[in-house]
């Protein structure tokens, strides 16, 4: 059987105790088991200052929505829906990478810190400021290609090499996070495994721009970019998915829908003896 953890609903003030009135209110304890745990806090094991988790909101809601919202848009513009051209079109969401994607999600990384979460509170934090960089680099006002005029602008190699790179090291993030995530529930596993591999394609189209000549070049890119995309729309299925169960928990809607939790089955936490 998986462990199951324990949190004891705090006292109330011993002047709001009246016996028997309204206000009065016994001790009890709330047993949450693994999958519970999971919908709510994306952590595979009990927090240090679980304690916290009483006192203030949760704020693994805030981050998933926070990342879903401009990563929706990213996903939809790579696949190429409604006439939308990458990278052009993702100008056009620099605003949601800037507030929801960058500062909604650093807010809630700084929440899972307070609550003694480490996973989802790196997880918030680096892709969070990932979105904030991505806003920055590509916002018109700060002309980052202007810089690079001189090699080929934003179709030389210099610019490209720079964004291939970059996004090779987030691809190894989203691997290393992966990793973590086979604790923690197989839709995070899916989500950043279509993370990996849209990193990996959105860099092969990256280093494919500055020896593009003809029209097939360019849709090669584009194609590129289109099956990052497809991999990245696993992740879109899978955070909505979450999403709705985090909502549910949250204002304790009834959901038949399981989490999948791995937290005991894979690398499962040895018992104390005793």
């Amino acid at each position: 059987m998986m462990a199951e953890k324990d949190y004891a609903t705090p006292d109330l003030e011993s002047a709001m105790h009246v016996d028997g009135g309204p206000l009065a209110r016994e001790n009890t304890s709330i047993t949450l088991s693994n999958e519970q745990y999971e919908r709510l806090f994306f952590q595979p094991s009990k927090p240090q200052r679980g304690d916290l988790a009483k006192r203030f909101a949760n704020p693994s809601l805030l981050g998933l929505i926070g990342f879903l919202i401009p990563y929706t848009s990213t996903i939809l513009i790579l696949c190429q829906f409604q006439g939308a051209v990458p990278p052009y079109s993702l100008v056009g969401i620099s605003a949601d990478y800037y507030f929801l994607g960058s500062i909604a999600m650093v807010i809630a990384g700084i929440g899972e810190f307070i609550l003694g979460n480490t996973f989802p509170f790196a997880v918030f934090i680096i892709y969070g400021t990932h979105w904030g960089s991505l806003a920055y680099n590509q916002d018109p006002m700060h002309q980052i290609t202007s810089a690079f005029a001189e090699e080929g602008g934003a179709t030389g190699a210099p610019y490209n090499s720079s964004q291939c790179f970059h996004n090779i090291t987030m691809c190894m993030v989203s691997f290393v996070i992966m990793i973590g995530t086979l604790r923690v529930n197989a839709l995070f596993v899916a989500l950043f495994f279509g993370l990996c591999m849209l990193f990996a394609f959105i860099a092969a189209a990256d280093a494919a721009i500055p020896t593009a000549t003809t029209a097939a070049d360019e849709a090669h890119i584009l194609k590129l970019l289109k099956i990052g995309g497809g991999f990245g729309f696993i992740g879109l299925v899978c955070g909505w998915y979450l999403a709705i169960l985090e909502v549910c928990e949250a204002v304790q809607i009834p959901c038949p829908l399981p989490v999948f939790d791995l937290s005991g089955k894979i690398f499962p936490a040895k018992k104390k003896s005793g």
